[in-house]
C-alpha cells in the first residue's frame, strides 16, 4: 500500500466492471495448467487466488467477503477485483504512478478493507458516499489510538488512500469517497507521527551454540546415515505402494486376481526361507495384551498377497523367531564415533519419519551455508547444481523473487532464474545429491514426502507437486531437533542441540540472518567465509557474487556496524577502567576511542547508512592478535583489502607488519604476547631444538620482550 495518494484515475480510462460469471483472474498470469473451471468468480463470496501464485511454496490464499457489511459487499467486491485486473489506459500500470499491486498486496488490503468498512457501519454510515471529512479525522483518532502495532495502523489508514484512488473507476456516486484527498493529501506516517522503519532487519540470529550443534548434526544425517535412510526409505515406499494397490482393489477387483490353489503357501513357504537364509527373525508387532506376535500384515505387503488360513498356520509353526518389530530388511552401516548409529535396522514406522528428518537436514544445511531466502530454497529443482571446471566453483542455480518486475514495475509473479548463481560448498553439493536420491519429485523439498507415505491429490488439495511451505518447513526443523535430543538422551551423549534463548522456535527465515552474523563476528569472519563458500576473493562475500539485489551484503553492513560498535565499547570500557595503550598508534587510538561515544544510540534505517558510517574513520579500530590496527590507509603497511563499492578500506591483519604506524597495543594485546613469550621461552630453553629453529625463535623472543618492556616502560 502507498501512502501518498496520487491524482484519481480520470472517468475516460475506466473499464468495464465485472458480472456475477466474471473470472476473478480476468488478466493476471496463471500458473500452468489452470483452467478456465479453476477459476473463482465475481459472485462467489470466497475467491480463491492462488492459481495466480507461481512460487512453489506459497500456501492457498483466499478472501473472503460473506462477513462485510452488507452495504460494502458489493462495492468492496468491486474495488478488490479492480486491483487484481484493472490497468491504466496505456497498459503500462495500475493508476497514474502506481503499479498492479501483488496478489498478497491485494489479499492485505481486502483484510484492512473490511476493517474500515465495520468501522464505518458502527457509526451508522453504509456507504463511502456517506464517509465526510470529519468521519475520516475521527477513524484516524481511532487508529492512532489502537493497541495495535504502528505498521497496521499505518495499514489501516493506507487502505482509505487506496480505496480513495479508485472512487473514479466506480459507476455510482454512492459507492465513492469524498472527491479531497483524504486528510487533504497529508501522509500517513505524518498523521500517525511516526514512519514505518522498513528497513530494519527484526528477525532474531539463531545462538551460536545452538547453530553450530543443529549443523553439525545435519551434516551426519547426510554424511553419515543417508545411505541408510535412502534404503530403508526405499523398501518402505515399495511395501507402502502395495498397501495403497491392494487398498483400492480390494475387494470387488480381487475377485478376477484370485490365485490358483496351493501357489499362496508356495509363496509363504519361499519368504520364510529366504527369512531362514539370512538369519532374521519375521516381522513383529505388539497385540492388545502386550505380547509380541508376527505381524502379518509387513509379511503380506511383502509378497503383495494378503496371508490367510493355511497360510497363517504355516508362519505360526516355521519355528522362526519374532522381532519385537517389524524390521526392514536393509541392514545399518552408518557409523556415529566409531560405531553403528542404529543398534537394530529400521522398522516399517520409522523409514518414513528418518526420510523426513533427512529432507530436514538437508534444508538446513543448504539453506545456511548458501544464504538463500526462505523462497529460493523451497523453489530449487533437481540438477541445479554445476561446476565450473575454470574456476573449480561449486554453483547453485535456481529462481529468485524478491524484486524482480516487469518494465511497467509491476511484480514479476513467476520471478526469474537468478543471473549470478549462488557460490556454495561441498556440502551444499552432497545435501543436493541426497535429496535426488531421496525421491524423483522435480522440486528438491516436495510436500509430498509425508510421514505416512501418502501423496494423493485427496490429501494434498491444491498443493500436490508444490514444495513444503515456510510453516511446515518449520514444523519439521522442530521435529527434527526433537529426535535429535531424544536421540542423545537414549545414548547418553552430551552434544544435544541446546535450546535457544532468544527464540525457541527454529524458524527457517532465522538461518540466512544468523550467517550475516556468523561472519561479521567470528575472527576474520570475511577472509573465512570467502574460503567457506570457495570464493576466490573476499570482494566476492562483500557483493554476494557480485549481485548486491540478494540483500545479503545488506544483512553484513548491518551486523559488522553492531560488532564495530561493540568493539569500541568494550575498549572505552577498558580505557575509563584505566587500560595502557602503547605503540605508535596509541595516542589515535584514546582519540577514537573516546570519540565513538557520539555514535551511541544512533538508529540506522538503511543498509546505505550502515556502509557509511562504517568509513568513518573514528570507527576504524580492528582488533588482532596481540595487536590492534588503528587504521590509516596512508601510513599502513599491509596489503588494504576495499569492498566492490571502493567505499570502504580493510587492514590485512594476517599481513600485518611489526614496524607498521598504525600499531597500538592494549594490555589485552600485551597478555596474548606474554603467553607467547612463555611458549617460546620453553622453546629456547630446550637444548634438543635443531639450530636453526633455536636462532629464529631467539629472535622472536627478543622482538616480544622489547614490545612488553616498551609497553611497561611507558605506563607511568
Amino acid at each position: 500500500m502507498t501512502p501518498t495518494p496520487p491524482a484519481p484515475a480520470a472517468p475516460a480510462v475506466r473499464r468495464l466492471l465485472p458480472g456475477p460469471d466474471t473470472p476473478v483472474l480476468s488478466t493476471r498470469p496463471l500458473r500452468p495448467g489452470t483452467t478456465v473451471a479453476d477459476l473463482a468468480r465475481f459472485g462467489e463470496d470466497r475467491w480463491n487466488l492462488t492459481p495466480a501464485l507461481f512460487q512453489e511454496h506459497a500456501s492457498r490464499v483466499c478472501v473472503y467477503f460473506h462477513d462485510v457489511p452488507a452495504g460494502f459487499q458489493h462495492v468492496s467486491k468491486v474495488l478488490v477485483w479492480l486491483m487484481i485486473n484493472h490497468r491504466d489506459a496505456d497498459g503500462t500500470g495500475f493508476l497514474p504512478g502506481m503499479p498492479r499491486p501483488a496478489i498478497r498486496t491485494v489479499v492485505t488490503y481486502c483484510r484492512y478493507l473490511k476493517g474500515f468498512t465495520q468501522w464505518l457501519t458502527g457509526r451508522g454510515i453504509t456507504r463511502f458516499g456517506q464517509v465526510t471529512a470529519a468521519d475520516l479525522d475521527e477513524y484516524a483518532a481511532d487508529i492512532k489510538a489502537a493497541p495495535v502495532s504502528h505498521d497496521m495502523r499505518e495499514d489501516f489508514l493506507a487502505v482509505v488512500v487506496r480505496t480513495w484512488t479508485l472512487r473514479e473507476l466506480l459507476p455510482d456516486e454512492d459507492d465513492r469517497l469524498p472527491q479531497a484527498p483524504p486528510w487533504n493529501g497529508e501522509r500517513v506516517q505524518d498523521i500517525l507521527g511516526q514512519s514505518r522503519v522498513s528497513e530494519e532487519n527484526r528477525t532474531p540470529r539463531i545462538h551460536p551454540a545452538t547453530m553450530t550443534a543443529l549443523l553439525k548434526w545435519c551434516l551426519r544425517f547426510v554424511e553419515d546415515f543417508a545411505d541408510d535412510i535412502i534404503t530403508a526409505f526405499d523398501e518402505y515406499k515399495t511395501l507402502s505402494a502395495r498397501s495403497r494397490t491392494r487398498s483400492a482393489t480390494a475387494p470387488a477387483a480381487m475377485a478376477g486376481r484370485r490365485r490358483s490353489p496351493g501357489t499362496v503357501p508356495l509363496l509363504v513357504e519361499g519368504l520364510l526361507d529366504d527369512y531362514r537364509a539370512r538369519g532374521l527373525p519375521l516381522p513383529g508387532r505388539r497385540d492388545a495384551n502386550g505380547q509380541t506376535v508376527v505381524n502379518h500384515y509387513i509379511l503380506g505387503l511383502q509378497l503383495g498377497i494378503q496371508i490367510t488360513g493355511k497360510a497363517r498356520r504355516t508362519v505360526t509353526v516355521s519355528g522362526l523367531p519374532v522381532a519385537d518389530d517389524a524390521y526392514l530388511t536393509a541392514p545399518v552401516h552408518g557409523l556415529l564415533d566409531g560405531r553403528a548409529w542404529l543398534a537394530t535396522r529400521i522398522t516399517y514406522e520409522q523409514a518414513p519419519v528418518l526420510a523426513r528428518h533427512l529432507s530436514t537436514a538437508c534444508l538446513v544445511i543448504i539453506g545456511y551455508l548458501s544464504g538463500q531466502r526462505p523462497g529460493e530454497t523451497l523453489n530449487l529443482e533437481r540438477d541445479c547444481i554445476e561446476h565450473d571446471p575454470v574456476t573449480g566453483l561449486i554453483l547453485l542455480r535456481g529462481k529468485h523473487f524478491k524484486g524482480v518486475r516487469h518494465p511497467d514495475g509491476t511484480t514479476r509473479a513467476e520471478g526469474e532464474q537468478r543471473a549470478d548463481p549462488w557460490v556454495v560448498t561441498a556440502p551444499v553439493a552432497t545435501a543436493v545429491t541426497v535429496l535426488q536420491r531421496l525421491h524423483t519429485a522435480r522440486l528438491l523439498f516436495p510436500n509430498t514426502l509425508l510421514v505416512n507415505g501418502k501423496s494423493g491429490a485427496g490429501s494434498l488439495r491444491e498443493r500436490v507437486g508444490r514444495a513444503r511451505n515456510d510453516s511446515l518447513c518449520n514444523k519439521d526443523i522442530t521435529r527434527l531437533i526433537e529426535w535429535i535430543n531424544d536421540y542423545c538422551k537414549t545414548h547418553q551423549r552430551d552434544d544435544a542441540v541446546p535450546a535457544d534463548p532468544t527464540d525457541a522456535r527454529i524458524a527457517l527465515s532465522r538461518l540466512r540472518r544468523t550467517l550475516a552474523w556468523f561472519i561479521a563476528r567470528r575472527p576474520r569472519g570475511l577472509v573465512a567465509a570467502a574460503i567457506q563458500y570457495g570464493h576466490v576473493r573476499v570482494q566476492m562475500t562483500l557483493g554476494y557474487s557480485g549481485n548486491y539485489a540478494s540483500g545479503f551484503p545488506d544483512d553484513l553492513a548491518f551486523e559488522e556496524w553492531l560488532a564495530r560498535l561493540e568493539t569500541l565499547a568494550e575498549a572505552h570500557d577498558q580505557l575509563e577502567a584505566g587500560e595502557h595503550v602503547s605503540g605508535p598508534a596509541a595516542d589515535t587510538y584514546r582519540h577514537r576511542v573516546t570519540a565513538s561515544t557520539h555514535f551511541a544510540g544512533r538508529v540506522l534505517r538503511t543498509a546505505r547508512e550502515a556502509h557509511t558510517l562504517l568509513t568513518n574513520p573514528d570507527l576504524q579500530i580492528f582488533p588482532g592478535q596481540g595487536m590492534t590496527c588503528v587504521l590509516d590507509p596512508a601510513r599502513a603497511a599491509c596489503r588494504l583489502a576495499t569492498d566492490e563499492r571502493s567505499n570502504r578500506r580493510t587492514p590485512d591483519l594476517d599481513d600485518c607488519q611489526p614496524s607498521c604506524a598504525n600499531i597500538a597495543r592494549t594490555d589485552r594485546d600485551i597478555a596474548f604476547l606474554q603467553g607467547r613469550r612463555d611458549e617460546l621461552r620453553a622453546v629456547v630453553d630446550d637444548p634438543l631444538a635443531p639450530p636453526i629453529r633455536h636462532a629464529r625463535e631467539q629472535h622472536e623472543l627478543a622482538r616480544l620482550q622489547r614490545i612488553l618492556t616498551t609497553h611497561q616502560e611507558t605506563r607511568a
